[in-house]
């Protein structure tokens, strides 16, 4: 039977003194103050889409929408994805079909959109009204008001 090896008296020292230092450097950019401030950063923009009439502002706030998701805590991740994926696929289905997100209407579509452009763009707007993205934006939005201590828009 061989004797149990020691370490020198000095080596269980050594995780206790870098601890702090290893703490210190994780903690130096705290994300959620990180994702804060882009929420108010982007307050007055989200503000001004909010308040338009153009169906189509809820692209002009796409771009601030991807990055509070880029930025968002992980209790709120999911719901950014959520609201973000729906917005894109529907942009991407309009500008595949050439169609004006501004004029669009379902029971006017443009002259010469076929019937299966007409479904896609349908599909991708039922998704972005479906009741898990508006529960998504929903909860972005009591995240930023409880967590950030303001809201998305005023």
């Amino acid at each position: 039977m061989t004797p149990p090896r020691r370490r020198p008296a000095g080596a269980a020292l050594v995780p206790l003194v870098l601890l702090p230092l290893l703490l210190l450097a994780g903690c130096s950019d705290d994300p959620q103050e990180t994702y804060c401030a882009a929420v108010e950063e982007h307050q007055a923009e989200l503000t001004e889409v909010a308040a338009s009439d153009d169906a189509a502002a809820v692209f002009d706030a796409l771009a601030a929408y991807d990055d509070l998701a880029a930025l968002a805590p992980r209790d709120v991740a999911d719901d950014w994805a959520a609201v973000v994926e729906p917005l894109h696929a529907l942009r991407e289905v309009l500008e595949e079909h050439d169609v004006d997100p501004s004029t669009y209407a379902a029971t006017r579509p443009p002259a010469g959109l076929g019937d299966a452009a007409r479904d896609e763009i349908e599909a991708a707007a039922r998704d972005v009204g479906a009741q898990r993205t508006v529960e998504a934006m929903a909860a972005v939005e009591q995240h930023a008001l409880d967590v950030c201590g303001t809201p998305l828009s005023r």
